[in-house]
C-alpha cells in the first residue's frame, strides 16, 4: 500500500455553520466496527500510529497527548459508535467527533469531523491547515488496520520531508481547496488559502 496513494481513499468537506467551520473526513476501513474502534480509542494501539495518551479516558476525564501536547475533555463515548472530545491546543478551543458506521461484518465506515471558528486562522489557511494533519493520521490508521508498515508517527514524519512526502502535502491541499470551493468560497479565496497552508506546511511560513 502506497502512503501517497492512500489520499485518494479519504472524502473530504467542508460544511459552515454559523460562526464555526466543519472539517470533515470519511474514510472506509477494511475491518469491523468494534476492531477499528479499539484501534482508534485503546492506548497501546493508538500510540502506534497516532501519539501515546494519558490521562483519565472516561466521560468528563481529561486526556493528554505527550506528542504534540494537545489535551482535552472527554465529552461523549458510545463504544464503537462515536467519540467526542475537546481539542484544546496553545490555547484554542475546538472540538472533534468521530463517529463509526458498520457496513457489514468486516467493514466500517469512520467520519471525522473537526469543528472549528472563524477567526483569523481559518480566514488565513482554511481548512487545509486541520485537514492535512487529519488526513495525514487517517492514512497512517489505514496502513496500521491494513498490517502495513511505514505508517508510525516517526516514519510519517520522515515520509513528509521526502520529495514524495512533500508532493502529498501539495495533493492534500489542492484537495482541501476543492472542498473549500464546493462549500462556496471564491475559488481565488480557496486557492489562497491552500498555497499559505503548503507553504506553512513545507516550512516556508508558519501555521
Amino acid at each position: 500500500m502506497n502512503i501517497a496513494e492512500e489520499i485518494n481513499e479519504v472524502i473530504r468537506a467542508v460544511r459552515t455553520d454559523g460562526e464555526s467551520h466543519r472539517i470533515v473526513l470519511e474514510r472506509t476501513f477494511e475491518t469491523g466496527a468494534a476492531d477499528l474502534w479499539r484501534a482508534c480509542t485503546d492506548p497501546e494501539r493508538l500510540s502506534r500510529w497516532f501519539e501515546p495518551v494519558r490521562g483519565d479516558l472516561t466521560v468528563g476525564g481529561r486526556y493528554l497527548l505527550t506528542g504534540s501536547g494537545t489535551e482535552g475533555v472527554i465529552e461523549r463515548c458510545e463504544p464503537a459508535r462515536r467519540l467526542a472530545i475537546t481539542w484544546e491546543y496553545q490555547g484554542d478551543v475546538s472540538h472533534v467527533e468521530v463517529d463509526l458506521v458498520a457496513e457489514g461484518a468486516g467493514r466500517t465506515v469512520l467520519r471525522l469531523t473537526h469543528r472549528v471558528p472563524s477567526d483569523d486562522h481559518w480566514r488565513t489557511y482554511g481548512p487545509a491547515a486541520a485537514g492535512i494533519g487529519w488526513q495525514e493520521s487517517v492514512v497512517a490508521l489505514g496502513l496500521y488496520v491494513a498490517g502495513e508498515s511505514g505508517f508510525s508517527p516517526e516514519e510519517m514524519e520522515a515520509f513528509s520531508n521526502t520529495p514524495e512526502g512533500r508532493g502529498a502535502i501539495r495533493r492534500a491541499a489542492d484537495a482541501w481547496a476543492l472542498a473549500h470551493q464546493e462549500s462556496g468560497v471564491p475559488v481565488g479565496e480557496a486557492r489562497a488559502c491552500a498555497e499559505r497552508t503548503i507553504a506553512a506546511y513545507l516550512g516556508e511560513g508558519s501555521a
